[in-house]
């Protein structure tokens, strides 16, 4: 159909109206506007308004500022174009500025349909077709460049092209597959695999009601998602960024239905992560210890930079159930582990021992940050932190063992007080100093070796730091330490400690000060700050 559309000049005034202007009486009242002229759409939907400087000369100081109005028959406004200001020009051109028209009675020919007409006999003519394309950049900006055409979009209906060639089985629909990579989903494997049939469908929905791609028949549209689908889920077991994972769930069940649900919800799921694993639990045969296990894979998978001969090792052969107990594999063990699996690709240094050495150093890492509790415990265990009475060290392991919940990180030990004693008995005041130690000086430690060596060296709080001179805590430490660098972050970190402590020091004395009118502070105020001191203690 072919649409009458008007070019306008916009001063001041008519920049209040300009979007929300229904007919062209509104513009012609409103006085803000300069009519530079009518022009009548081809059947392809384009269109050209040519004007010189004399049609808006009385509004600018250099070029037009235009917008493109589509009309009915009536003169009401029916669409419009955006705002071109000097910026848009190419020389003295405004080029490929388009009018969405989103009534389906009056969008003519779809962007797809006028596309093809204009690429098809180029490519009829070199004889080739389309997908032909898809491995050469330069080929895909040849044709655009050749047939003047838009390089993304050419970009896009090459690939949609290689697609529905890939899987001749299904004959899948080019004009379907470009209408969602019209709405910036990339038409690969790992792309449409990572996309929900919802996804897709909005997808193509959209670029139905944008004029893209013509309407389809819901029934096709259905089959068309279903059997695509099913074919990304079939290449996504064969790419490199997705193939682990279907390998990776194969260490839980030999299912290979139950692998498929798994990675297909793994790959679209798009809500909180912790939110993952109930909803896959909700799906048929997945039991409470297969999703166990499938979380301790995706664990693993993290610890070891997704390196699948490594988490097979531990999970499968080793019988590993929580990633915790890696921190009881000593170091020799590891260094046999990694002889035998080898290390994924990214691991760095320059020899095969440098990289081997690096990658467990980065494992190590991960495993002391989430579970600095059970290093310290085994530490302990293994004699690595000094701890001479041996009743006080054995109340301390109990302790640990005991108190499950306990964070070394962030837990009051006052909390746990009742377990202190229990394990404790007569040491209780022993073991609970011991343990207080232990908190304090972890605060002050970026590593469980610098920890160790601190109380190695007798430090036992940040005041105990702080109050020497910088630079004495940095010459006689920094060698036991493992260098000048490490000495100064742990002396900072005392000097925070301590001033974090003056500071709730200075919150409890004037809390309990009966000096302050209770107007001031009243006593459920006071409670108030007591309460939050003490959950920061």
């Amino acid at each position: 159909m072919n649409q009458q559309v008007l070019a306008v000049d916009v001063d001041l005034r008519g920049a209040a109206i300009f979007r929300t202007a229904k007919t062209i009486r509104e513009l012609e009242s409103n006085r803000g506007f300069e009519f530079l002229g009518k022009a009548v759409t081809n059947s392809y939907g384009y269109y050209e308004v040519n004007f010189s400087t004399r049609d808006f000369r009385k509004n600018e100081i250099a070029l037009a500022d235009v917008i493109v109005f589509a009309l009915d028959l009536k003169n009401n406004i029916i669409a419009r174009s955006k705002l071109a200001t000097e910026n848009d020009y190419k020389g003295n051109s405004i080029l490929h500025w388009d009018i969405l028209l989103t009534g389906s009675h009056i969008r003519g020919v779809t962007e797809y349909t006028r596309l093809m007409q204009i690429i098809k006999p180029f490519m009829d003519e070199n004889k080739m077709q389309l997908f032909e394309l898809a491995g050469s950049q330069d080929q895909t900006t040849f044709l655009a460049t050749e047939t003047r055409q838009n390089q993304r979009r050419v970009a896009i209906i090459v690939s949609a092209d290689k697609m529905r060639n890939d899987n001749k089985k299904s004959e899948f629909s080019t004009e379907l597959l470009y209408g969602i990579g019209r709405q910036n989903i990339g038409l690969t494997t790992a792309s449409l695999a990572s996309r929900s049939a919802n996804e897709l469908l909005k997808a193509i929905h959209t670029s139905v009601s944008q004029n893209i791609i013509s309407a389809q028949d819901q029934d096709l549209l259905d089959t068309f998602i279903e059997q695509l689908g099913s074919f990304m889920m079939q290449g996504a077991e064969k790419i490199p960024e997705t193939a682990n994972l279907f390998k990776a769930a194969a260490f839980t069940t030999s299912d290979s239905s139950m692998q498929k649900t798994f990675a297909k919800m793994y790959l679209q799921f798009k809500g909180a992560p912790e939110d993952f694993w109930p909803s896959l639990s909700k799906q048929k045969g997945f039991t409470t210890d297969i999703v166990s296990s499938l979380q301790l894979t995706n664990q693993l998978s993290t610890i070891t930079s997704r390196h699948l001969p490594l988490i097979e090792e531990l999970q499968k052969n080793r019988k590993i159930k929580d990633p915790s107990e890696l921190l009881e594999i000593p170091p020799d063990e590891w260094m046999s582990i990694i002889k035998k699996v080898g290390y994924p690709d990214s691991a760095v240094g320059e020899t095969e021992k440098d990289k081997t050495f690096n990658y467990i150093n980065v494992m190590q890492g991960l495993l002391v940050a989430a579970y600095p509790t059970k290093k310290i415990s085994l530490m302990i265990a293994q004699n690595q932190i000094a701890i001479k009475d041996a009743a006080v060290k054995q109340g301390i392991s109990e302790f640990f063992r005991a108190a499950k919940d306990f964070d070394i990180a962030n837990s009051k030990l006052s909390s746990f007080d009742n377990i202190i004693q229990q394990v404790a008995e007569k040491n209780h005041e022993s073991v609970l100093q011991h343990l207080q130690v232990l908190q304090r000086v972890y605060q002050l430690s970026s590593t469980p070796e610098i920890m160790s060596a601190l109380i190695g060296n007798g430090f036992t709080s940040a005041y105990q730091i702080a109050r020497m001179p910088r630079n004495s805590f940095v010459t006689q430490q920094a060698k036991k330490l493992g260098g000048a660098d490490v000495a100064i972050s742990v002396y900072n970190r005392a000097q925070f400690q301590l001033m974090r402590a003056q500071q709730i020091l200075f919150k409890i004395r004037d809390t309990q000060d009966k000096t302050i009118p209770c107007k001031i502070v009243s006593a459920s105020q006071q409670q108030a700050v007591i309460d939050t001191i003490n959950n920061s203690i």
